[in-house]
């Protein structure tokens, strides 16, 4: 086969199938690679085409556009130190007068540009904003155009130099104003760059309503304004700005919910009878009003939680909701007891949301564990999206203070939160009640209770463990010579990041070049990710007469597994649906990486984990079709990867 032939992969599964079975055949030309790896950097996989762009390069190592757009997938997954190594080298070898120049040169801009963003140490950003600074003022300085203009301009003032920002801002400011003269009204980037130039020159009032149009004409394309905004928290940094700027920026504010449900029939303690729900509603009503809600993350029992949803649909707002296990089982432990209408009432909002998220898909065989976890999952996906556009997110709790506190309830999830620090608002449901006694009599007399409805659960058998996955890359390869230098030495060089693991993990196997380790805290095993990491792309794994590129793919994932002894290899080991899905992201990450799951990364932030940063690379196809899901890039908040 070669790319005479046509290369037209119309879904991902197309794509994977059509890579799988031609993977590194020598007779097919660069541009059969090329034209494949730009379909999966289209298709919102930079892993895949990083990989399919490599395998090409190993066989036309000079192809520049290979290299540049292997440079260009590995910057979309996040890999801006590999991405640098390739576009260095890149730029240098180039004529200027090639149309690949100008886009490497740009990119290079933008890889020190996501430095000096990611960057905690004052003198690194300093270095990386030059850096940036410098590549776009060549940019523009060949090709006038406003994208490397304002950049350049942007980051000539975050690196200190003001009169060559505001200079080239000028520039760009009499480009654009050309421009907008007969741009199409939906053109929001032109509007930005035109109020970025007003900011830039200290002119806050036009830069605002610059801003303020190209966020009404962006519409409901909140991460290019949250893009925006960003920016000018950037420059904020450096220059006084007025808030009427941010303003103008006005960003869908992000709420986590948690609340009690519909207290059981019969029930002896009454934290939330039905009676009430016409006073809670308004107190969720007014409280979503005061903040400006519109995006919203909620379980969705009968009670508090499913009249949030109504009340944010009826918002027109966005709603995610996460369960902790199978939709039939949740109804029946969380909704049925509550009558007909409230599990219509659940099936609308579901059939409305913006997402429905699984803690698992299995059953929810008397595992009480599932409701913490499902709470850390809401905590941590409002607090990663509420990171994502610059905003502060606010907790909203339905609530009895004077209620008993249970893992994964109310209380608990509240207390998690507010650790964090992070606003919060309570609607007292004591206080509710009291003033519906005064006014009405006892709402929560409903006659005789019954007992049959507070029978215990069974015993928890599922726990929550973070699993990591990790296999060397190139291993099928691996000469026959060098296979006892692999064993002795690599997998021995692992063995001591493994003992100096504090605490340790609770399992770890191996078969070839797979590893499988399991930890009981997400942060252990999000450290132990990033020492290994270190570990094999710092080595001169030559020395052991194992190849240059050595390098490893690691991937963690956190959820519920069983645990029980394994007559195999005569200790305890870990199995279920969620060491699956761990095993599926592994092959999707990029080599000298560590992907994680979303629940990872909603685990990390919701534990206040520190230390780490979770970069968004969007929703992949896991290995081995094993679905799909979001992941995120792991690292150091001091470093970049």
């Amino acid at each position: 086969m070669n790319s005479k032939q046509g290369i037209t992969p119309e879904t991902v599964d197309d794509l994977i199938r059509l890579w799988e079975s031609h993977e590194g055949e020598a007779s097919l030309n660069a541009e059969w690679y090329l034209v494949l790896g730009i379909k999966a950097l289209e298709f919102g996989h930079p892993s895949l085409a990083y990989d399919i762009l490599n395998c090409g390069l190993s066989l036309y190592p000079t192809h520049a556009g290979l290299t540049y757009r292997a440079a260009l997938a590995l910057a979309r997954a996040g890999s801006f130190r590999s991405a640098t190594e390739l576009v260095n080298p890149l730029l240098a070898s180039l004529a200027e007068n090639d149309a690949l120049y100008q886009d490497t040169l740009s990119l290079a801009g933008r890889l020190a540009k996501d430095c000096y963003q990611k960057l905690t140490d004052r003198g690194a950003r300093q270095a990386a904003a030059q850096e940036s600074a410098s590549r776009y003022q060549t940019a523009f300085a060949r090709t006038q155009d406003y994208f490397p203009g304002i950049n350049a301009a942007t980051m000539s003032v975050l690196s200190g130099d003001n009169r060559t920002g505001r200079k080239i801002a000028d520039q760009v400011l009499a480009t654009c104003l050309d421009l907008a003269e007969g741009a199409d009204e939906e053109d929001y980037w032109l509007a930005a760059t035109v109020g970025e130039a007003h900011l830039l020159l200290g002119r806050d009032e036009e830069a605002a309503q610059w801003y303020e149009k190209a966020t009404r004409t962006a519409g409901d394309r909140v991460g290019d304004v949250a893009s925006m905004r960003r920016q000018v928290r950037l420059l904020s940094e450096v220059i006084s700005i007025d808030a009427a700027v941010l303003q103008a920026l006005d960003i869908p504010k992000v709420v986590a919910f948690a609340g009690h449900m519909i207290d059981r029939p019969g029930s002896k303690a009454t934290r939330f009878p039905p009676a009430l729900e016409p006073q809670v509603r308004t107190g969720i009503r007014e409280a979503l009003d005061r903040y400006g809600a519109e995006i919203g993350y909620a379980s969705a029992a009968c009670g508090a939680d499913i009249i949030f949803l109504e009340e944010m649909l009826a918002r027109g707002a966005q709603i995610h909701i996460a369960l902790p296990f199978r939709r039939e089982d949740f109804v029946k432990t969380s909704i049925e007891f509550s009558g007909p209408d409230w599990v219509e009432r659940f099936e609308r909002v579901i059939s409305s949301a913006t997402a429905v998220t699984h803690a698992t898909t299995e059953g929810y065989l008397g595992d009480d564990i599932l409701f913490q976890y499902t709470g850390d999952l809401v905590n941590g996906m409002a607090l990663l999206r509420a990171e994502q556009l610059a905003i502060d997110p606010l907790m909203l709790a339905v609530l009895d203070p004077d209620a008993p506190v249970k893992s994964g309830g109310t209380a608990d999830n509240l207390s998690r939160w507010r650790r964090l620090g992070k606003p919060a608002e309570i609607i007292d449901l004591a206080q509710i009640q009291r003033e519906a006694v005064i006014a009405n009599g006892d709402p929560a007399d409903d006659g005789p209770v019954d007992i049959s409805t507070a029978a215990a659960a069974p015993q928890s058998a599922r726990a929550i463990r973070t699993m990591l996955f990790a296999d060397v890359v190139g291993f099928s390869k691996l000469r026959e010579e060098a296979a006892p230098s692999f064993f002795v030495e690599f997998l021995g060089q692992i063995a001591e990041v493994i003992k100096v693991s504090d605490p340790r993990p609770v399992a770890c196997n191996t078969w070839g070049d797979g590893l499988f380790i399991v930890f009981d805290a997400v942060a252990a095993a999000a450290d132990f990710a990033l020492r290994l990491r270190d570990m094999v792309v710092e080595n001169d794994w030559t020395r052991a007469g194992l190849p240059s590129d050595t390098n490893i793919r690691i991937a963690v994932h956190a959820g519920p597994v069983y645990r029980a002894y394994d007559p195999i290899i005569e200790r305890d080991n870990y199995f279920g649906a969620h060491v699956n899905r761990a095993a599926r992201i592994e092959p999707v990450t990029t080599p000298g990486s560590v992907f994680v799951s979303e629940q990872t990364a909603c685990l990390l932030a919701a534990q206040g984990s520190r230390g780490f940063a979770c970069d968004y690379l969007g929703v992949m196809d896991f290995a081995k079709q094993y679905g799909s899901g979001a992941l995120y890039r792991l690292r150091r908040t001091d470093e970049i990867e």
